[in-house]
């Protein structure tokens, strides 16, 4: 485990955005090419195996367990209850709305730049020229505070908004921010101009955690 900064091909800040929101297709999240990847990507391939088989209980049977093993990443968990959700299976309501993921979308020149922290104290942060940050050290106690932080931040929005239902996210036009609460549930989030988001009583504290987090990664990366 550790951190991890790279510069990417063309098409690898779009591959890695696929994975960041716990929504990725059947197909995208997936450890093929991998080796030897082990759980719970097996369990992943499997259900897909079975999903495309046509045999979806057998598939749902395996999301949820993954969905309610313990020690996972969060973005698998998230991976499990979306998969789940498009069966038909939603979450019970006292783990629907926990936040598992944050994320903001900042407007930078003619793009945005994307940061996201998890409750595994992960954190991926995608630059708009296509440089990426891999945060997975769990042994730095002040990064691990600011995730904490940001994620107490979205619980309290999370909390008094409702989850997107519409199969994708609109368009974020340039100078808009948006900020995302990843749960269970799905998807909840709100954009707008990023000054009048620095200004909102509840999304000002959001993108002030954000920043914090994402000063401290950039420093130690």
């Amino acid at each position: 485990m550790g951190v991890r900064r790279r510069r990417n091909p063309a098409d690898a800040p779009d591959v890695l955005r696929q994975t960041v929101f716990g929504d990725a297709s059947l197909d995208v999240w997936t450890a093929r090419g991998a080796g030897q990847p082990g759980q719970p990507w097996d369990s992943f391939e499997q259900a897909r195996e079975m999903a495309q088989a046509g045999h979806r209980d057998e598939a749902v049977r395996i999301w949820r367990q993954i969905a309610s093993a313990g020690g996972l990443e969060s973005r698998h968990t998230l991976q499990a209850w979306h998969f789940l959700r498009q069966a038909g299976q939603p979450p019970p309501p006292d783990q629907a709305g926990l936040v598992l993921g944050v994320a903001a979308e900042m407007p930078v020149r003619k793009g945005h730049d994307l940061l996201a922290a998890y409750r595994d104290g992960t954190a991926r942060y995608l630059n708009y020229s296509g440089k990426a940050v891999i945060w997975d050290d769990h042994s730095d106690s002040r990064v691990q505070a600011a995730i904490t932080g940001w994620l107490n931040a979205g619980q309290v929005i999370a909390s008094a908004i409702g989850v997107w239902e519409q199969p994708s996210l609109p368009p974020l036009p340039p100078g808009d921010a948006r900020l995302m609460m990843l749960t269970p549930g799905g998807h909840r989030f709100g954009q707008a101009p990023a000054a009048a988001l620095s200004q909102d009583p509840k999304a000002g504290p959001f993108l002030a955690a954000a920043t914090k987090l994402l000063q401290l990664i950039t420093s130690r990366a």
